[in-house]
């Protein structure tokens, strides 16, 4: 029976397909990157007088609505529209600035210099803002300014779950922060007091205090273009947010934002909505239909990278593989590199800026210290297509291992190695997976890797809707009166939470018996691959860091395999292991991610290598 991989017609490591969408092409500008679908109607001739600009939410929304506009501006491209999307400063892969320095006027300074690159890059087309969450709102107050002294500069707008109080949204910040700690189980003591923080992203002061004075709905709407309100059922400002508009002559069209929720919930189950998202294309095509067909058509953008700059690093945010089917960001030191190379593998659906921009701090950080590194998305995650015929579920599954490939092939081609990997949680157990099969990784620095072995039996859907906690975390949790509040008002699925409880606690029994490994083929089988995984990469002397937050679930699959607290990892010598205490399972804390940042740099530092064309070479 022909695998997965000679399905996807692998060459030398790569998949090679005809219909392979390539990344869309970078650009940067004012500081921030950004990313230009140029329009795809060659085959069709459907070329239209218009082009996309997609503004962005902030923090946990924009990590969730990410790879929603990825595949928006794919089907523009398919309807012959092109788009650009980007990151405001101090966000995503953007250039950072001192403290204070950003504020919501900055920010709107960055949708402006957008909107003109894209109608320089599209031709001079008329443009659509097409916004969500704070971005939203952000189109709606800045549409009339925008098309001031311009003719025909704008074209329509879309408004999905838009702001309509700023006082209102911080509010709703603060409580969303919290649902989101709550379930990490995250210690109030280590907790960001004192900001507007969610899932790890703090929004400038600048910017939080410019919005507690903001009531969007005050906004001076633009008469000689058409909206499209998408509105939350659940969110009554929504609604009235449409209707202030349409009270002041705005020509509003409304509909139902169906399968928010299931999007924004959690990045790694993440639905997207899909019928909202063809019913929003659908509103663009047929009006930028109804614009009749350009002037002149422009050309494809063929770059393939762009970078910024700072006086510690220059980053290079690059398409690269077979098809140019991937998308990541390379951060190299402007002073002497050392050390071995760092391949940051992302977390489940994150984009490759990592929970909370962590990627993005790393490498940064890395980068101070002399060492280059690389942040990408695999297909199918973030800014990366996907790949055609293959399932749209990629966690846990053998086709990453060809993105991993290819990242490596960009370090060697460009005498990148030696190269270490770096991940957490899945990112972990690809790297661990890619290291097996790849001699060009020398070491890994692994943070709460969940598993080792993947059974490709195993449903990854229904493993990540219910991934029971570590028997200590039941524990805590028993005992703190939030939960049994959550009890009383029916917050918590108890049938769930006792299957789990169940699993866990059986586990716990088993390996203190040390005959879970035992019991059936496929508990054998499992432990069978993690062992001789464990005993080539030891064979190798890869060296191998292991990280854990001290009541991880991940440390139930360790002691699994290894004993009670890992006891008898003592056997591989290249291995060493470290459980950090009162951390969470993203390691939020600066105190983590500190420590994180120690382990990956010294294991960078520890590489060497006698391939003349690895060595580190000096910049100019």
């Amino acid at each position: 029976m022909a695998s997965i991989a000679d399905k996807a017609g692998l060459v030398f490591g790569e998949r090679h397909d005809p219909h392979q969408k390539a990344a869309a092409a970078p650009v940067s500008f004012a500081g921030t990157f950004g990313l230009f679908q140029a329009a795809d109607g060659f085959s069709s001739g459907a070329w239209r007088n218009a082009a996309v600009l997609f503004v962005p939410p902030w923090g946990f929304e924009e990590m969730c609505t990410h790879k929603l506009f990825r595949i928006m501006a794919e089907e523009f491209a398919a309807d012959g529209i092109a788009s650009l999307r980007f990151d405001y400063p101090g966000t995503g892969d953007a250039l950072d600035a001192p403290k204070g320095a950003i504020t919501l006027e900055i920010w709107q300074e960055t949708v402006t210099a957008a909107l003109t690159l894209l109608r320089e890059k599209a031709g001079g087309v008329p443009v659509m803002l097409v916004g969500h969450g704070l971005g939203a709102s952000l189109a709606l107050q800045m549409a009339q300014a925008l098309d001031a002294g311009q003719e025909n500069r704008l074209c329509g707008l879309v408004a999905m779950a838009p702001v309509a109080s700023g006082r209102a949204y911080l509010r709703e910040l603060q409580f969303w922060a919290q649902v989101i700690d709550d379930g990490l189980s995250l210690d109030p003591a280590l907790r960001l007091h004192g900001v507007t923080a969610i899932g790890g992203h703090i929004m400038p002061e600048a910017v939080a205090t410019a919005l507690k004075k903001s009531d969007f709905a005050n906004a001076v709407p633009h008469h000689s273009i058409p909206y499209l309100l998408v509105n939350r059922p659940q969110r009554p400002g929504d609604k009235l947010l449409a209707e202030a508009l349409a009270n002041k002559g705005a020509r509003v069209e409304m509909r139902d934002y169906t399968g928010f929720e299931a999007m924004v919930a959690n990045p790694s189950v993440a639905q997207m909505p899909t019928e909202t998202l063809e019913a929003v294309v659908s509103w663009v095509v047929c009006r930028a239909a109804a614009l009749g067909k350009p002037e002149a058509v422009a050309a494809d953008d063929m770059r393939d990278s762009a970078s910024l700059e700072t006086d510690e690093y220059r980053e290079t945010s690059m398409r690269f593989g077979r098809n140019k089917r991937l998308y990541g960001i390379l951060c190299e030191p402007k002073a002497e590199r050392r050390g071995a190379s760092v391949l940051l593998v992302g977390t489940a659906y994150d984009r490759h800026a990592g929970w909370g921009r962590s990627n993005v701090a790393m490498a940064r950080r890395l980068a101070e210290a002399g060492i280059a590194s690389f942040r990408f998305d695999p297909a199918n995650v973030g800014d990366s297509p996907p790949v055609p015929g293959l399932p749209e579920q990629v966690l846990y599954t053998d086709t990453q291992y060809d993105d991993v490939e290819s990242a490596l092939n960009m370090f060697e081609a460009r005498h990148l190695l030696p190269a270490v990997a770096a991940g957490r949680c899945s990112g972990g157990y690809l790297a661990f997976s890619s290291s097996t099969k790849d001699h060009r990784l020398a070491g890994l620095c692994l943070a709460n890797a969940y598993a080792f072995y993947w059974d490709p039996a195993c449903d990854v859907d229904g493993a990540l809707r219910m991934v029971p906690r570590s028997l200590d975390t039941y524990t805590k949790l028993i005992f703190m009166g939030s939960t049994f509040r959550r009890l009383l008002r029916g917050e918590v699925d108890v049938k769930n939470a006792a299957r789990n409880f169940g699993s866990v606690m059986t586990g716990r029994i088993l390996t203190g018996l040390q005959c879970g490994n035992w019991l059936t083929p496929r508990a054998r089988m499992a432990h069978a691959q993690v062992r001789s995984a464990f005993a080539r990469l030891a064979k190798r002397k890869v060296k191998l860091v292991l990280l854990y937050s001290e009541n991880d679930i991940g440390l139930e699959h360790l002691y699994q395999h290894f004993g009670a607290k890992g006891r008898r990892l003592a056997r591989y010598s290249n291995v060493k292991m470290a459980i950090l205490p009162g951390m969470d399972h993203n390691l939020s804390p600066a105190s983590a991610q500190q420590r994180y940042f120690e382990e990956i740099r010294d294991l960078a530092f520890s590489i060497t290598s006698n391939r003349s064309d690895a060595q580190p070479k000096s910049k100019t």
